[in-house]
């Protein structure tokens, strides 16, 4: 990860927090919980940041963005482009639709929570969705190799917006084990795969 600069220090005051949306029972749009969860296990960042899996919150996820000074969230997304693209959009491009999200309960839900918090003047300063092309997204199904293989850029995504930002985030000497308490064995192996070509 990026050396941060002799003498620069990180923000502390600012509230931030990393949100992992999407359902983890259906195949690759449990692309967001995973990579949340795998965040938390191999990045330490500041007391302020806040590190959550929301799973598929539709509109009732306005009180986790209410007044924030950023935000990203972790998800399957729909582009035209390869299973396991990774694509990195604004709060501008969510809002007109040029970032869009796995059409799931979440998808709407986001756009509406977002247009909701700028009328009540208490929307997020800034927010950032990186997302990663999903692949098969059918009930039971694991994780694609593609998706899976896209995780450890995702996270390298993720910490670099922080520390663009001046936002503590290093990584852990020693990972943490993750808990993924929906994962068969099977995709289990297939995480660990995907960490070890990091």
């Amino acid at each position: 990860m990026n050396a941060r600069a002799a003498g620069s220090h990180p923000q502390t005051s600012k509230r931030v927090c990393v949100i992992g949306l999407g359902n983890v029972l259906l195949g690759d749009d449990g692309f967001g919980p995973l990579a949340v969860e795998m965040f938390r296990c191999e990045y330490e960042c500041g007391s302020n940041v806040e590190i959550l899996d929301l799973g598929t919150p539709g509109l009732d996820l306005a009180p986790y963005l209410y007044d924030l000074d950023f935000v990203i969230i972790a998800d399957a997304v729909k582009a035209d482009a390869s299973p396991g693209t990774i694509c990195v959009y604004s709060e501008d491009d969510v809002i007109a639709g040029r970032g869009q999200l796995r059409l799931t309960a979440h998808d709407p839900g986001l756009q509406e929570c977002i247009a909701q918090l700028k009328i009540a003047g208490h929307a997020p300063a800034e927010l950032f969705v990186v997302g990663v092309v999903a692949g098969s997204c059918s009930l039971g199904e694991s994780f694609s190799a593609p998706v899976l293989a896209a995780v450890p850029a995702a996270l390298e995504v993720i910490a670099s917006l922080l520390l663009d930002r001046d936002i503590e985030c290093t990584r852990r000497h020693t990972p943490e084990e993750p808990n993924l308490w929906w994962a068969s064995e099977e995709i289990s192996r297939k995480e660990r795969a995907a960490r070890s070509t990091e």
